[in-house]
């Protein structure tokens, strides 16, 4: 069974990195003359919310079956609101820049906000993960926290890379992705 766990959390991990590469893709062009290690505390904080979200998600289950599906579809589209917010403001604030200027940086409240909303699919997780034992949860945990940290910091490093050649264009493009990422959550949950 152990094993069986060890590898849906891989995989939950996987599906759960994905929006997270995006999002630190976008954080890396905007953060081109940034450190690596900024990107390493970003993808810490990154993971950190997810396994938070997963707990939640999966302690909700287990105490209140019933309303757990409602919470996690107003939960998705605020996500998708919030990041498409984000995305647009990104994209307002870099049209606005000079040629000279740097990409234009997050701050530390918008970042926070990125992984708490980034997250929200981490919940869904938990929901369906509610019949794991603690020490099966606590693995899910581990893996799924270093995937998404894995992912988050390959993705900031890409990031930086490009958003070092794109200048004052790479708001621009994090705002593009943040929108494609707001939209593949609502074409997502529309499907579902």
């Amino acid at each position: 069974m152990r094993y069986i766990v060890l590898i849906n959390s891989f995989l939950f991990g996987i599906g759960l990195a994905f929006e997270s590469f995006m999002v630190a893709l976008a954080n890396g062009l905007n953060n081109a003359s940034g450190s690596v290690m900024r990107g390493v505390k970003l993808a810490t904080l990154f993971a950190v919310c997810h396994v938070i979200a997963l707990i939640i998600g999966c302690a909700l289950v287990k105490t209140v079956v019933g309303i757990s599906e409602n919470i996690d579809s107003i939960l998705t589209y605020a996500a998708a609101a919030v990041l498409l917010a984000l995305g647009v403001k990104m994209i307002i604030e870099g049209r606005r820049a000079s040629k000279e200027e740097l990409p234009v940086k997050c701050r530390t409240a918008e970042l926070i906000l990125q992984s708490a909303v980034a997250s929200f699919d981490a919940f869904a997780v938990g929901l369906t993960v509610s019949d794991y034992t603690v020490p099966e949860t606590a693995m899910c945990a581990a893996v799924v926290f270093s995937v998404i940290t894995a992912f988050y910091v390959f993705g900031f490093t890409v990031g930086k890379k490009f958003g070092v050649r794109f200048g004052k264009y790479a708001a621009v493009i994090g705002g593009l992705v943040f929108i494609g990422v707001a939209a593949e959550i609502a074409v997502g949950v529309f499907w579902q």
